[in-house]
């Protein structure tokens, strides 16, 4: 074979060979990075090393993310990095950006209510901004009025800024005027 075909040939191959991963394949490498971590983790008191052990996972998300946007496979993965940041990472600053990262860019995955009470439940929960918790409420509640976790939405905006002492208080002092309503209506 002619010098000035095969040249081309072989550069074009070792090109192909030495491409991107697919989303495929860093959804792939992210779950098996994320199997290690969580093995790692269990065995780890250290912030700084759980978010270590964690890195190659948020990695290989955000790599799929930021090369296939489009793929639906991105919206699993954006969703997913929001996922680590709060419940392993214990991170409810960063959960809060990737959930509204995910909600404004993936408004009509299957996942963005729950993505959108996350917000709301982390601002009030976990950072203690109960004005920023009432918009994200209040968002939630206008989007997804008929959705599953409506009406937790709705509890959590009544109840905004109560400690549970409050909450506690308030069931207790319900109950008896509950229970007495219903006594006095069987007889």
């Amino acid at each position: 074979m002619n010098r000035s075909v095969l040249l081309p040939l072989v550069c074009a191959a070792l090109l192909w060979g030495c491409g991107k991963p697919s989303a495929q394949e860093y959804l792939a490498r992210g779950q098996q990075a994320e199997k290690n971590a969580k093995a790692a983790a269990d065995t780890l008191l250290d912030r700084s090393a759980i978010a270590a052990a964690y890195a190659p996972v948020l990695e290989n998300y955000r790599q799929l993310v930021e090369s296939y946007p489009n793929d639906p496979l991105a919206a699993d993965a954006m969703f997913l990095i929001a996922t680590i940041e709060q419940n392993n990472l214990r991170n409810p600053d960063a959960a809060v950006e990737s959930y509204k990262k995910f909600t404004w860019t993936y408004p009509d995955a299957p996942k963005a209510p729950l993505a959108m009470f996350l917000v709301a439940y982390a601002y009030n929960n976990e950072i203690g901004n109960t004005d920023s918790a009432r918009v994200w409420y209040t968002r939630f509640l206008e989007r997804y009025p008929s959705h599953d976790m409506a009406q937790s939405a709705q509890f959590e905006l009544n109840n905004l800024g109560k400690t549970p002492d409050e909450l506690l208080s308030t069931k207790v002092a319900a109950a008896p005027a509950a229970k007495g309503s219903t006594d006095r209506q069987k007889h």
